[in-house]
């Protein structure tokens, strides 16, 4: 049955749900204030980290699923949307349940001494400390994978709507009405909600109440780690936190240099920060660890660029159908990109009234149920569980 669907939020879930919803025969209207890969959005940006290597076996093979949409996304619209690189993976903590996890797939790696890491990623220093090398993971060119999501939504119809807020989400009635700052009122069948650190302020309208945690987070792109013909072909990085020293993790831009960000958020976000000033003390931080991590390099900075996140409160993604006619999909933890082909085709479903998959369904809301928030509670401790993808 043809539906009329509303999503709102053109980033790297919602922009993906309308497409699918488009290319399955709907008629789609995806609302984003500011359009697609704005500076203000969790989208923003050209590349994130994708990986099949992870601690969490549930997210090896979400990543397994997602590598496989990439590849679907690729053969529909003929763009490049991600390159394969490998990735190196260190960190005392995590080790352990990164080797069972890829053992646990069939995933072949290879375990790494620490005399050794040159070999797998040049310049850079032992440390003293062991890794793995998992040759499935690489980039995803996240504004080509954007652009060519939003080829497909017009090329089956689906219209975008930018310029104007959403004020609010109604679900009381019988069908979902959106509610926008113009006055607009969009009613349809489905709505899916798919906001980023906004999906916020729109939960309390859907009477829902979920712990989210909106984070800013910076990241530096160097030059000067290799020579400019091999840094693109250098692999993914995770460097695990070590006594009071954070996280680091980093992967290649091609034509711009390696990207590297620290796995701690440099503030919360709050209501109506738009500030996405690169923030001077991050990046002398940045550029410090970096000159230890590679002492035969001399790194110089290319650019600093400043994005979003949005934490749940056990670091995992939130993503739900709600009575017939409500999708939630927000708490992206910071890695919700190498997913986004793969929540397209999810939502989508959810968005038909099929029930989640297995994997799909431990992202349920009932799992919070009960749950109080921590107002101290920390942001998801990336070397504890998995490396952001930012």
């Amino acid at each position: 049955m043809r539906m009329l669907c509303t999503v709102v939020g053109a980033g790297a879930w919602g922009l993906p749900a309308a497409a699918e919803l488009a290319a399955r025969g709907h008629t789609v209207t995806l609302v984003d204030r500011y359009g697609v890969g704005n500076r203000l959005s969790s989208s923003h940006g050209p590349t994130r980290l994708w990986r099949l290597a992870d601690p969490d076996p549930l997210r090896v093979r979400l990543s397994l699923r997602g590598a496989a949409a990439m590849r679907r996304l690729e053969q529909d619209t003929g763009a490049e949307v991600h390159l394969r690189r490998g990735i190196l993976w260190r960190d005392e903590d995590s080790l352990p349940r990164l080797v069972a996890a890829l053992r646990g797939a069939a995933l072949p790696f290879t375990e790494v001494a620490a005399a050794d890491v040159g070999r797998f990623f040049p310049g850079l220093a032992g440390g003293g400390r062991e890794a793995v090398f998992q040759a499935d993971a690489g980039v995803v060119l996240a504004e080509a994978s954007l652009d060519a999501q939003l080829r497909k939504l017009t090329a089956h119809g689906g219209r975008l709507r930018t310029g104007t807020e959403v004020v609010a989400a109604d679900a009381a009635a019988r069908r979902p009405v959106v509610h926008l700052a113009d006055g607009t009122r969009l009613d349809g069948d489905v709505l899916v909600l798919a906001a980023g650190p906004g999906t916020v302020r729109l939960l309390p309208h859907l009477g829902l109440s979920v712990p989210l945690r909106p984070y800013v987070e910076q990241v530096v792109h160097y030059a000067g780690l290799a020579d400019p013909a091999s840094t693109a072909r250098l692999p993914g990085l995770f460097d695990g936190p070590a006594g009071d020293r954070p996280g680091l993790y980093g992967m290649p831009t091609p034509g711009v240099g390696y990207k590297v960000g620290l796995d701690i958020p440099l503030r919360p976000l709050r209501p109506e920060d738009h500030d996405r000033t690169p923030d001077a003390g991050r990046t002398a931080e940045l550029t410090r660890r970096v000159r230890t991590m590679f002492p035969g390099a001399v790194p110089a900075v290319v650019d600093e660029q400043v994005c979003t996140w949005t934490d749940s409160p056990d670091g995992r993604f939130v993503i739900d159908r709600i009575g017939d006619g409500v999708v939630l999909a927000c708490g992206d933890s910071g890695e919700g990109f190498k997913y986004s082909a793969l929540m397209g085709e999810i939502l989508a479903d959810l968005a038909e009234g099929r029930p989640a998959d297995e994997d799909a369904a431990c992202f349920s809301l009932d799992r919070l149920s009960g749950l109080t928030d921590d107002p101290d509670r920390p942001p998801t401790s990336l070397g504890r569980s998995h490396a952001r993808g930012a």
